[in-house]
């Protein structure tokens, strides 16, 4: 091969490495917003405006991604916000928390704010005695805020264990509490809107029945929530790259296959 054959092939090859990563970096950000979906969200909020957690604008950094990584991985020292990193006994992967930094991140460069799920219908489930909540509305309140840090079945992921028995003569009234006013010195928030939280008194009610009633019955009984559709997570931009570089590679492909042509006639 002359040296416009080498130079032909070098180009090829470069544009399909451009493309593998353009497709990759795609997959990243939509794994970033599936995992910020499960993890970040109840607190920190849908579009990163803030709930019991931080906004998650206007980072105070020259580099988003490497703060909101070194932040989700490490955690933050006096604050509510946990170590994430399966290195300091959280539940994720580097690959994980590299993918929910790139998401993050890309909200500075328009990218879009991880989807909603549907509201789940709420069935009846057996109530309390002497509880005026409701497990069953409990239940939904659970699912969207509490299973992220105390696991689907209460087990406990960075959040406490809530399958043991509570340490307290009132289970009920110490759950209320601890839902309500939070724990100093834990990573467990307050989420009364008394205490600057998203939940009404309703809704602690509602989830301290639910969380009684996990623990008579001895696992939990949950409404399944409507599965949210695959976020189209910076589509758009993604998209033309892929096009864009496709269509560089076509011709390039085109070009070279004719001046091959050429020098054989």
């Amino acid at each position: 091969m002359n040296l416009k054959g080498w130079a032909g092939a070098i180009v090829i090859v470069a544009l399909l490495a451009l493309a593998a990563t353009a497709f990759a970096q795609g997959d990243q950000l939509t794994q970033g917003a599936r995992l910020y979906a499960a993890n970040c969200a109840v607190c920190h909020g849908d579009k990163g405006e803030g709930r019991v957690g931080a906004r998650l604008k206007d980072f105070p950094s020259i580099n988003p991604a490497a703060f909101v990584k070194a932040t989700v991985a490490n955690g933050v020292s006096g604050t509510k916000m946990p170590a994430w990193s399966q290195a300091k006994g959280g539940p994720l992967s580097d690959a994980e928390i590299d993918a929910i930094a790139a998401y993050v991140a890309s909200w500075t460069t328009g990218g879009s704010p991880a989807p909603t799920e549907s509201p789940a219908p709420v069935l009846p489930l057996p109530t309390v005695a002497g509880l005026s909540g409701d497990p069953a509305r409990g239940s939904l309140v659970f699912q969207q805020n509490c299973v992220v840090c105390h696991g689907a079945k209460g087990e406990g992921r960075i959040g406490a264990n809530l399958a043991k028995p509570f340490a307290s003569a009132s289970p009920a009234a110490f759950v209320k509490q601890t839902v309500s006013n939070g724990v100093q010195g834990s990573v467990m928030p307050a989420w009364a809107n008394a205490n600057g939280g998203p939940l009404s008194d309703q809704q602690i009610d509602d989830v301290t029945a639910f969380v009684i009633s996990m623990q008579k019955a001895g696992s939990p009984t949950f409404i399944e929530p409507t599965p949210a559709p695959a976020p189209a997570v910076s589509g758009t931009l993604t998209t033309i790259t892929v096009v864009v570089v496709l269509i560089l590679i076509m011709v390039a492909v085109v070009v070279f296959s004719a001046r091959g042509a050429s020098r054989k006639a």
